[in-house]
């Protein structure tokens, strides 16, 4: 989760009004095979900035600071876009507070995905107070 604020810290400035989010993908031995952050407003997310390509059986681990959205705006949700990639475990540092956005922990879940939340909470919400 660090490395995923890290890189959420390199939107700041260019998201307004959504707020930066940072997001790391990992392989089932642990290694890094993609990682991404919110670069600018109306652009790619950073679930799916750099996602690997679909596993064959659901293994990835994506790491995330905000909680993926669920919903359509100017991109699609990322939700759709982890479970196309074969996403098993996603682990969330801060639920997205707008409701519009958020939803994307009991999508996953109901999909049979395994969610955490609450990982370096406080540190994940801090970077976004710049916003």
């Amino acid at each position: 989760m660090q490395r995923a604020i890290a890189l959420a810290a390199r939107g700041l400035g260019t998201t307004s009004p959504n707020p930066v989010v940072g997001a790391v993908v990992l392989d089932a031995a642990g290694e890094v095979v993609g990682e991404g952050f919110h670069a600018y407003a109306g652009g790619p997310h950073a679930e799916v900035e750099r996602s690997p390509k679909p596993a064959p059986v659901p293994w990835w681990d994506c790491v995330v600071t905000l909680e993926p959205c669920n919903h359509t705006g100017r991109t699609g949700p990322c939700v759709q876009a982890l479970l196309a990639a074969g996403v098993a475990r996603v682990v969330v540092a801060v639920r997205d507070p707008n409701p519009t956005a958020a939803g994307g922990v009991a999508a996953l879940t109901e999909a049979g995905v395994e969610v955490e939340t609450g990982l370096l909470a406080e540190a994940a919400e801090r970077v976004n107070e710049a916003c």
